[in-house]
Parts: structure tokens; C-alpha cells; sequence
């Protein structure tokens, strides 16, 4: 099989996230793409982020009758700051016979040699760039120090293309906070949650 990782806070998930999964399992062939929403990012340890189970309802509630997508909740089980090689080494032992495709925006490309354990991280999961609003072509060259060239070859022809769409969970935030609807940016369902539990209000 060949399995899309895409990894995230999504606080809350929203429509270009969705969009996205499906843009790089038509693209890629995949089988199946798991959502996995992070404990504590290492670049957001200074945000405070709704709790990782009430994520997690909101992935679930986005994908719920759609097979082709799954949820992961290791890295918010395993609690602390979660380490993308640290999943990917649960997912390889999950699924030790299958194609593992990282899923990012192309604007990750640059950062991912320092992220931890990068030659690690490039060699347990193929690295599928999706192009993002406002951001150039993926360019897969800042990974050359980690990559051996063949391979670099190889995740160069895994670009993923999709309708630029701008709507990002920082807008939904403000918009809730500001008491605008958030209708048609995110499933009814997640708005629905929202709003049970009093989110982003503050």
C-alpha cells in the first residue's frame, strides 16, 4: 500500500487541509492518508493549543464515511514535543511492508534539514511537496545535505499540485473570537464543536 502521512496542529481543521489530503492521494496513487494532529509542536511550544483530544474529534468528525482516511493520535498519546522521525518510526513498524509519502507545503522543503534526525526522517518516508498560496515552486534542492542524489531525484517528481486556497486556522481563530461565522471554511460538524465547547473564544 501506499500510505499519505499529513501531520499538524489542526486547530481547528479546516477545508484546505482537507483539500489537500485528497489533492495528494489523486496525485500520489495513495491508498489511504492518515491525519495525525500533534501533542506540542516544536515551533509552537509558545502558543497555548486546544487540547489534543478535542483536535482530534475535529479530524475525526471531518473524515467520518470517508475510508480512504484515517486518524492517528501516537504523537498526542505519546504526550510531550512531537518529533516527526519519532512518528515516522511508529508508522514504519505499523506498516513495514508499505510506501510511506510525508505529506508538506512546498514552504517546508527549506526547513526540513533542520528539523531532528532529518537524514532520518528523508530515508523512512518519501517527501511529497504541495504547493502553497503565495510561496514559489517546490524547490526539493535545500534537502541535498540529507538526501543521497538518487533519492533527491526521486521526491522531486512528488509535487502535488492543488487549488490555492487561502484559509488558514489563524483566520478561523480571529473570525470565531471576533463572533464572524466560520461557515464554509471548515465542515458543518467541526463548526458544530466549536461552538459545544466554547473554543477560540478568548
Amino acid at each position: 500500500m501506499k500510505i499519505g502521512i499529513l501531520g499538524g496542529t489542526f486547530d481547528p481543521i479546516h477545508y484546505a487541509h482537507l483539500l489537500l489530503a485528497e489533492s495528494a492521494r489523486e496525485t500520489l496513487g495513495l491508498d489511504r492518508v492518515i491525519f495525525i494532529p500533534a501533542a506540542v509542536p516544536p515551533h509552537k511550544q509558545s502558543r497555548k493549543i486546544t487540547g489534543g483530544r478535542l483536535r482530534a474529534a475535529m479530524v475525526r468528525a471531518s473524515i467520518a464515511g470517508f475510508p480512504e482516511y484515517d486518524i492517528s493520535t501516537f504523537e498526542i498519546d505519546s504526550g510531550g514535543v512531537s518529533y516527526t522521525v519519532e512518528t515516522l518510526r511508529h508508522l514504519r513498524a505499523s506498516f513495514p511492508g508499505d510506501r510511506l509519502f510525508l505529506i508538506v507545503g512546498s514552504d517546508t522543503l527549506c526547513d526540513i534539514p533542520n528539523w531532528y534526525r532529518p537524514r532520518e526522517v528523508c530515508r523512512l518516508a518519501s517527501i511529497a511537496a504541495a504547493e502553497r498560496p503565495g510561496c514559489p515552486p517546490a524547490d526539493y534542492s535545500p534537502l541535498a545535505p540529507v538526501v543521497a542524489p538518487s533519492r533527491l531525484a526521486r521526491f522531486s517528481k512528488l509535487v502535488i499540485p492543488m487549488p490555492l486556497i487561502e484559509i488558514s486556522a489563524t483566520e478561523i481563530r480571529r473570525r470565531v473570537a471576533r463572533g464572524e461565522s466560520i461557515r464554509f471554511m471548515t465542515p458543518e460538524k467541526v463548526v458544530g464543536l466549536i461552538r459545544k465547547h466554547r473554543l477560540y473564544l478568548e
